[in-house]
């Protein structure tokens, strides 16, 4: 049935469009715009300029229920669901989230200098898009607005500010955290296979930088001196001259129509990833070195010479030069966007370590997340030119810093210190604040014993013993004793009323609670894997798992033959 306007002219006047109901409108602009996927919606705007009738029912101010639809159907919205609840997710906030992808994506799109004015604003869109990303926000940003041009343009323009200026490529950690981790996060193994050679070259030798003067910038989200969290107000001004390490930039950002505080993302593991997986590909073109022939070819004909160990081999060689990759961030895109929900949470919760009150806390570590066989490489600077590049008072030369590649075969295991038990101790440093992590905060008179199911440590200063479950992520109970475990959070929000659309940030209030897993605390161990051994020595691992943020520290120790007593003595 045709709808019964009130107008200040007759009905006659109108179009039998201009009379359909409201509802119908809406479906019929619904269709125009996700008949085509890709791009913002603009084909409302030839529809909204038909005539003032149908613009009063279609516009963004009066219609939110059809722009809160067009977001859904252009962007992904399962990961604020399930992080934020609905409080994020009313009509109003997505049809504003709508409108500001809208005009983010066309600048994108459309570079021109006036564009560098929001740059921080688009590059934190970008990056939260890509965290909630289930294949919709990457195939817009990627597919119609050029993300990967995008930021070559950025990286470039960036590169070409004085280095003394604070927006420079190493003095603005912000803006470079974030470009690097888009970076890292839009790359594939295609893309920088396919990057040009100078590009590529370009590229590594401005991320070289961050590798060699990494202790001027962010690696975690707090101090790795510090093992407790939040620290106490006393600490707040002895901080920065103690650990020499940057603390968190912490922003006031508008995310789905609310505020929110983030905390930027660490800059050095972001340039670390785009630094080796260029590095891998570079390998991929050159040729072994000519000492590498001189090697015995194969692992029995090292044995048969009577060699000792360990003993590089000819097909040790070429296997870690040719075949040991880093594995891609889009590699694990099949996964979703759950996958990130531990880096979600940490940007909106881990910005401030003296924080007490944290309403957004989730889960930071996922059990398990370390089990199993790890394959990589280290990157290990050669010291004296490592330390020249750091002296203070001179400008360093970064380039004259060549790098020891090392393969890291090993297998780990995770041990969960399980409720009511007490964790072990960190120890205090004995010279300085904060916890020991050059002994991974754990005491330097331990104890450890390994049994099948658990692990044992006694303090030998103390006299305090805990015992530590072995986790197996295979078996329905993942421990050898019964326990009550859940790995599962929830929101809960107050209500509010529908009639408001704009809530001040005193009427609004987010907590996002986290069910207690029963776990208390976390000790890694590990060894090298055994048939690598043989080549690249034997080594035995141990490390945990900062609470605070899921920051883990590891600490490797060489284990010496026929005396495997000694691993992870202290």
């Amino acid at each position: 049935m045709p709808a019964q306007h009130t107008l200040a002219g007759p009905s006659a006047s109108l179009s039998p469009f201009e009379l359909l109901d409201v509802p119908i409108l809406e479906r019929i602009a619904f269709y125009l715009v996700t008949s085509r996927f890709i791009g913002p919606p603009s084909e409302l705007v030839p529809l909204l300029c038909t005539s003032r009738t149908i613009n009063a029912s279609l516009r963004f101010h009066d219609n939110s229920h059809l722009y809160s639809q067009i977001f859904c159907q252009k962007f992904d919205s399962a990961a604020v669901i399930r992080r934020l609840s609905w409080g994020r997710t009313t009509v109003e906030c997505l049809s504003e989230e709508l409108r500001k992808r809208s005009t983010i994506l066309t600048r994108m799109r459309h570079q021109n200098a006036e564009n560098s004015a929001h740059l921080q604003e688009d590059l934190w869109v970008v990056y939260l898009m890509l965290l909630e990303n289930d294949g919709k926000n990457m195939a817009q940003l990627c597919l119609w607005a050029d993300l990967p041009i995008w930021l070559a343009n950025i990286i470039e323009d960036k590169c070409q500010v004085p280095r003394e200026h604070p927006l420079s490529w190493v003095n603005d950690n912000e803006g470079t955290s974030l470009i690097l981790w888009l970076l890292w996060m839009s790359s594939t193994e295609a893309s920088v296979k396919n990057e040009d050679t100078r590009v590529r070259n370009k590229m590594l030798t401005r991320l070289e930088p961050f590798l060699v003067q990494g202790h001027r910038f962010s690696s975690a989200y707090a101090p790795d001196a510090f093992f407790y969290l939040p620290l106490c107000a006393e600490t707040e001004a002895a901080i920065p001259c103690t650990t020499g390490l940057p603390l968190p930039i912490a922003r006031d950002f508008v995310h789905y129509g609310r505020k929110i505080r983030l905390a930027t993302p660490p800059l050095i593991p972001a340039a670390l990833l785009n630094y080796v997986v260029r590095l891998e590909v570079r390998l991929d073109n050159n040729p072994l070195p000519s000492a590498v022939a001189q090697l015995p070819e194969t692992r029995v004909q090292a044995a048969t010479m009577g060699l000792s160990l360990p003993r590089l081999t000819q097909e040790d060689i070429i296997d870690f030069h040719f075949h040991t990759r880093t594995r891609f961030f889009g590699d694990y895109n099949g996964l979703g966007s759950e996958r990130l929900d531990s880096e979600w949470f940490r940007i909106v919760s881990c910005y401030d370590p003296w924080a007490v009150d944290r309403p957004l806390r989730g889960i930071f570590y996922h059990l398990g997340s370390l089990t199993g066989h790890w394959n990589g490489r280290a990157l290990i600077p050669y010291l004296q030119a490592h330390i020249e590049a750091n002296m203070p008072n001179r400008r360093p030369s970064v380039q004259g810093v060549t790098w020891a590649h090392e393969r890291i075969s090993c297998v780990f295991k995770e041990h969960h210190c399980l409720a009511p038990d007490e964790p072990i101790s960190a120890p205090a440093e004995a010279h300085g604040w904060g916890e020991d992590v050059l002994n991974v905060w754990l005491p330097r008179r331990l104890e450890i014993k390994h049994e099948a199911d658990n692990l044992t440590l006694h303090d030998m200063e103390t006299g305090k013993t805990v015992r530590y479950e072995t986790y197996h992520a295979d078996h329905e109970n993942p421990y050898s004793r019964p326990s009550k475990m859940s790995s599962e959070w929830r929101c809960e929000l107050p209500v509010v009323s529908e009639d408001s659309q704009y809530e001040t940030d005193d009427d609004y209030e987010e907590v996002c609670e986290e069910r207690t897993s029963g776990v208390t605390d976390i000790i890694i161990t590990g060894e090298t894997y055994d048939r690598e051994s043989p080549a690249w020595g034997s080594f035995s691992f141990i490390g945990r798992v900062r609470p605070w943020d899921g920051f883990v520290v590891l600490l490797r120790r060489s284990v010496r033959e026929r005396r495997s007593h000694l691993r992870h003595s202290f």
